[in-house]
């Protein structure tokens, strides 16, 4: 089971991700794919350690909002997924996900923010259903760009 887990958040890790998803073609689930933004620039500005609490509280956010709904993983440096069995509940998550993020920036000051995107499973395989997951998490992220700049 420990081989499963990732050490620093707790989550799913990337090849418990690729175990489960190797052959997954259900419909009514979604996939939703969070990145969190300029965390170069954490590590940079105030350290790995300070990234890694970062990543850390993230990843509790994530887990708290979503966990009893599908799993969660983290599949990269700083970038987590959930595999949702039912889409339904993706709106209640995604409101309890950002309050929960909102709530872990007053323990820490600088937490970045995080993009999101998801798509739903119609059949297809999991890197077509990943890929749709991420244009929808880019857009977001551009259109909050887009935001900010005329801000």
């Amino acid at each position: 089971m420990w081989n499963q887990l990732d050490a620093l958040t707790g989550l799913l890790n990337q090849n418990s991700y690729l175990k489960q998803t190797g052959g997954v073609r259900c419909k009514g689930g979604v996939l939703v794919v969070f990145d969190v933004d300029d965390f170069k620039q954490i590590n940079d500005r105030y350290g790995h350690i300070q990234g890694d609490l970062c990543l850390a509280g993230i990843a509790e956010c994530i887990k708290k909002s979503y966990a009893n709904f599908g799993y969660c993983y983290r599949i990269g440096g700083d970038e987590f997924c959930v595999l949702l069995k039912n889409g339904g509940n993706e709106g209640r998550c995604k409101q309890e996900f950002l309050q929960r993020l909102q709530e872990k920036r007053g323990e820490i000051a600088f937490l970045p923010t995080v993009s999101y995107g998801s798509a739903p499973f119609s059949g297809e395989d999991i890197v077509k259903v990943k890929d749709r997951a991420d244009q929808d998490m880019y857009q977001y992220k551009k259109e909050r760009k887009n935001r900010k700049r005329l801000s």
